[in-house]
Order: structure tokens, then sequence, then C-alpha cells
């Protein structure tokens, strides 16, 4: 199975170092690897991290920008959800590059504020729509709302608890009580989390937010087929 990622930096999927070209992963990352690992008894980014092609966010606008325009699945699409659809199709369009391949497109569904549930599923239909418009099957969208930070807190402040309230609260890191800052009171490093999640001291199974889980069963339905 090869992995064809993209994402917006190093603390959610992760990002590729430059002198090597290896990949490296993020929290966001390693949910995937867990989910994989749960299912085949092997962890992609322990056994076989060759087969995980990091597309960075810049080179993926690249390659959207260079692909023919095609008309929008809506003709009242948004410029931000036309944003998911293209850069979506563009990772589907690297992904069929590959044989044997799932494309898993991350992005935070909202950074300025709380988006209500109806602009989060645009923005999620959206990129399943970018997949769908090159006749790409195995897509997923990775979308937390309102991002990524949301998913752990439920773990390490809510203790699993009541966390779909977290996704109610804003997106933006400058508000006092942002997401970010309630993150960063635990003073864990990327690679900290990591680990967490790695040795189920953040247990995925326990996550129990909307956003969280539309990801996670989608990846399982597509690694079960």
């Amino acid at each position: 199975m090869i992995l064809v990622l993209s994402g917006e930096g190093k603390t959610d999927l992760g990002e590729l170092d430059f002198e090597t070209g290896e990949f490296k992963a993020g929290a966001m990352y390693m949910i995937i690897d867990k989910i994989i690992e749960t299912k085949y008894n092997y962890s992609p980014y322990r056994t076989s991290k060759d087969n995980i092609k990091y597309i960075p966010e810049s080179e993926l606008s690249k390659k959207a920008k260079s692909l023919k325009p095609i008309k929008l699945p809506s003709a009242n699409s948004k410029k931000e959800t036309a944003y998911f659809f293209r850069n979506a199709r563009a990772l589907a369009t690297i992904s069929k590059e590959y044989e044997n391949c799932i494309a898993i497109f991350f992005r935070d569904s909202d950074g300025t504020n709380s988006s209500t549930n109806s602009e989060w599923q645009d923005k999620y239909d959206s990129i399943l729509k970018g997949f769908d418009s090159t006749n790409f099957k195995k897509g997923i969208a990775m979308l937390p709302k309102p991002k990524s930070e949301a998913w752990l807190i439920c773990a390490l402040k809510n203790k699993y608890q009541n966390c779909n309230n977290l996704e109610n609260e804003s997106g933006n890191d400058i508000s006092p009580k942002s997401l970010k800052k309630q993150l960063e009171v635990y003073n864990l490093s990327n690679e900290q989390i990591c680990e967490k999640i790695e040795n189920n001291e953040i247990d995925i199974e326990k996550i129990k937010m909307n956003s969280f889980e539309k990801f996670k069963s989608r990846l399982e339905e597509i690694i079960n087929d």
C-alpha cells in the first residue's frame, strides 16, 4: 500500500527532511498509522516509509494551477470550497501515478473562526468531489473542525468526554483561549505527541468527534475494501 499525503505543516501530517528527502511524521500522520496498524498489524512509518509519499502544500498548489480548469460541481461554489476541490483534484492526479494507492488530503477546516456545520460539510464534500473529478476512488478527507488541535485536546484535556463541544470553538490562533494555546499548556513537542499516539497514551479509539469519526470511518472503509 502506498500512501500519498498532503498537509499543511510538520505538526499535522508532517514534513520532508530537505537534506535526505525522508518523511518525518506529525501527530495527524501517526493517527493514520495507528488505524492502519490496527487493521494490518504493521506500521507503515516504522516498516515501509518508502511507500509514504508526502506532497508539500506549495508543490500541490503548483500542480493544481497546472491542471486544465474544469467546471466546478456547483455553480454556487465559493472561493474557499473551490480551493479544497482543486487541491484534492491535484492530489488525486499525482496519486494515480502509483498502484495500490491511498490519498489523504489534510487541511484544518477553519483557521479564523468557528465554522458552521454546513460550511464544514461543504468543504468536506468539495474534497471528495475533487477526488471524484479524476475518477480516483481511494481519496480521503482529513478535515478537523475547526483544526487538528481539537482532536488532541479531546484526549489530553477532556479525557475523551464531551469532545464535540470542541468543534464549536474558534480556530483563530490569536484568540486568548485558542485551541493552539490550550494545547501548548501541556508543553508537548510534536515528537512527544507522536509517541503518545504510538503508545496508545492518546487512544484514538476513544475520540468521539464528528469530524474525527468521519475521517476514521472513511479510512477504515477504504483499507478494508
